[in-house]
């Protein structure tokens, strides 16, 4: 797995709520060179990352592992399916969070986050639980309660951090969190969000990998911590299947 300072900028700079311009006068730089960092028009060096970090806040835990590359060949494999058949694939058996998603799509806006976000990506982790996680436009979520109760759920016990939980048959939830560890909520992750055709005529808003990043390093729950080396090695075969995707039907032709 690796990482492009330009991702490790982003998902720094997001997670504290800043803006470039405000990382840039803490750095006491011009905002045009924050920008091209991120973009990756221009490669900022090791001690420019970490300045730029610590002014977020952060620390780069850095460690020297044995290279290990066991998830790229089965994130290829994902890569060449659609996003529907990437999560009917990794999903245990009953639980359908495309159904979950079409019948939402339908009726609501939403961003979608945790392992099924990650799965829709193309990440290459089953889905150890039945669980589909979502950010409501709408903090109410009276249209995702609607629903829930369209797909026979009944409310569970609401968490403390604002988060409501419905339990469907089979034993799978819908989880409605409002604003999601080291985020601001639905307007912060529909920016960078990705939509992607699950259904004939249906489309949904898919968080993106830095902020799955994001609110994975953010998480006060370590299972979810457990799970950022696997998004960052989706986000950067990912990149290289963008990029070899387009020659390989060129050299075809």
């Amino acid at each position: 797995m690796s990482m492009r300072s330009a991702d490790l900028l982003v998902a720094g700079r997001r997670r504290a709520g800043l803006s470039q311009e405000q990382l840039a006068e803490r750095l006491g730089r011009a905002q045009s060179t924050v920008a091209r960092w991120e973009t990756g028009a221009q490669r900022p060096p090791l001690e420019s990352v970490l300045d730029a970090l610590h002014a977020c806040g952060l620390e780069l835990a850095v460690g020297m592992p044995r290279y290990d590359d066991s998830y790229g060949s089965l994130i290829a494999q994902q890569l060449r399916r659609d996003p529907a058949e990437r999560v009917r694939h990794l999903a245990p058996e009953g639980f359908d969070p495309v159904g979950m998603l079409s019948e939402l799509g339908r009726h609501t806006r939403f961003v979608v986050t945790g392992g099924v976000a990650g799965a829709l990506h193309g990440w290459p982790i089953m889905l150890g639980t039945r669980t589909l996680e979502v950010v409501p436009a709408d903090p109410a979520m009276r249209r995702v309660e609607a629903a829930a109760r369209r797909l026979g759920g009944e409310p569970a016990q609401d968490d403390p951090d604002g988060s409501r939980r419905w339990v469907l048959p089979a034993g799978a939830e819908l989880h409605g969190t409002p604003v999601p560890s080291g985020t601001r909520g639905y307007s912060d992750l529909v920016r960078d969000a990705q939509s992607m055709q699950i259904a004939p005529g249906v489309s949904v808003r898919v968080c993106s990998l830095i902020d799955l990043i994001r609110i994975a390093e953010a998480s006060p729950d370590p299972d979810a911590r457990m799970f950022v080396s696997a998004l960052w090695a989706t986000l950067e075969r990912s990149r290289r299947y963008e990029t070899e995707a387009p020659e390989a039907e060129h050299a075809g032709r």
